[in-house]
């Protein structure tokens, strides 16, 4: 099979491009493996269209690919597949002992181009580490579709950014535009495509109808700029911001993770500078959610995220075991959680503002009006979301 991919592809509608908008070079993957399964697949035909020039295999069975020794090389290699059994699930941060959201997930990708010495998903994919993409995108949302169907008097945040970065490969995949359009129609949910991207452009036209949120995860420039690569700045995430909320989306922030740097009040103020930079910038209607979370992680990532950082020193803080992750210890959350949280509230409702994955005990000293996940579900989990 021959794939065709120019070395520089940059995918951009004839709307984003008369904006004069500037991209970052999209992601290209070296090799592309295609499950035989869906080598005909529509999906997968158009996906290799846009990789002119890529060297593309087809396998009979994906699973005896063999797994590459470093994941830097994973993250250079698709799959082309199609997810077999259930893609739509309740996000993982529904565990016990946490107050969670209420919030429901797509699994459409695993894997992701970029590299953050944090992120989990280089513990939690290293036995499949290689960037999957499942092209069955209709099937994955009929199972959604049935699902929302089935509960017409509830109200669902979803999101595709769990086990990927929701927009690092569309300029390759245009499954955004796919999944605004499926979510304009429905009357409850709201769709999260969460990033640390810019590719936005191509989505500023779509006839959303108010149904999707685009969000960033932010964190201070000096974070972003030792433990992240191939991202987009905080200056770009912001911009990007503001022409999404420009064109009518709701807009997110999730500062998470957030990593100690000194003492804690020299952390708030690092923080700080960001939070006043969001609110700034950006039209605070427009702003639909922001999160709150500090570092946490499986024991096995430190090992894992040192090869590809070995100058990263944020596993070396007073991080103490809690619940089968490390943690800052509560304490330290909640002298960090408290003025941040009382300087975003000074200035958006409190109702748009919530902790991830944080304990009942946590969130008394940030917010007493919230006792239960329904009591954030029932704040995040509407159209009221949307508005000023």
């Amino acid at each position: 099979m021959s794939a065709s991919v120019s070395s520089n592809l940059v995918y951009l509608s004839d709307a984003s491009r008369k904006r004069g908008s500037r991209a970052a070079p999209a992601f290209m993957p070296e090799r592309v493996y295609v499950d035989r399964e869906v080598a005909d697949h529509p999906t997968t035909i158009r996906i290799l269209e846009r990789l002119h020039g890529c060297e593309a295999d087809v396998v009979d069975d994906i699973r005896r690919l063999k797994r590459p020794d470093d994941i830097a090389t994973a993250k250079r290699r698709m799959i082309l597949t199609q997810h077999r059994g259930q893609a739509f699930k309740a996000c993982q941060g529904m565990g016990p002992g946490h107050l969670c959201c209420g919030y429901r997930v797509i699994d459409l990708v695993s894997g992701c181009p970029m590299q953050c010495s944090y992120c989990i998903l280089q513990s939690y994919l290293a036995n499949n580490p290689t960037t999957t993409v499942n092209v069955n995108l209709e099937a994955i949302l009929s199972q959604v579709g049935e699902f929302l169907d089935a509960a017409p008097d509830r109200f669902y945040r979803i999101g595709t950014g769990e086990l990927a970065d929701s927009l690092a490969l569309d300029p390759i995949l245009d499954f955004a535009g796919l999944l605004i359009s499926f979510f304009a129609r429905r009357r409850n949910a709201l769709l999260e495509l969460k990033t640390k991207t810019a590719f936005v452009d191509h989505l500023l036209d779509i006839k959303h109808r108010g149904r999707t949120v685009v969000s960033w995860s932010v964190n201070t420039p000096s974070v972003i700029a030792s433990e992240e690569r191939s991202v987009a700045s905080l200056d770009e995430r912001l911009a990007a911001a503001r022409r999404a909320g420009e064109a009518g989306y709701g807009v997110g922030f999730h500062f998470d993770p957030i990593i100690m740097e000194g003492s804690v009040d020299e952390t708030v103020s690092k923080y700080d500078e960001v939070v006043d930079r969001i609110l700034d910038e950006i039209d605070p209607k427009t702003i639909a959610w922001i999160s709150l979370g500090l570092l946490r992680y499986p024991g096995s990532l430190p090992e894992t995220a040192m090869k590809s950082f070995p100058g990263t020193r944020i596993f070396t803080g007073e991080l103490v075991p809690i619940g089968g992750k490390f943690r800052y210890p509560r304490f330290m959350r909640n002298m960090v959680y408290k003025p941040l949280w009382d300087r975003l509230s000074a200035r958006i409702p409190a109702r748009k503002l919530y902790l991830c994955m944080e304990t009942p005990a946590v969130w008394n000293r940030v917010d007493k009006g919230v006792r239960a996940s329904r009591d954030i579900a029932g704040r995040l989990c509407n159209m009221r979301s949307l508005g000023g």
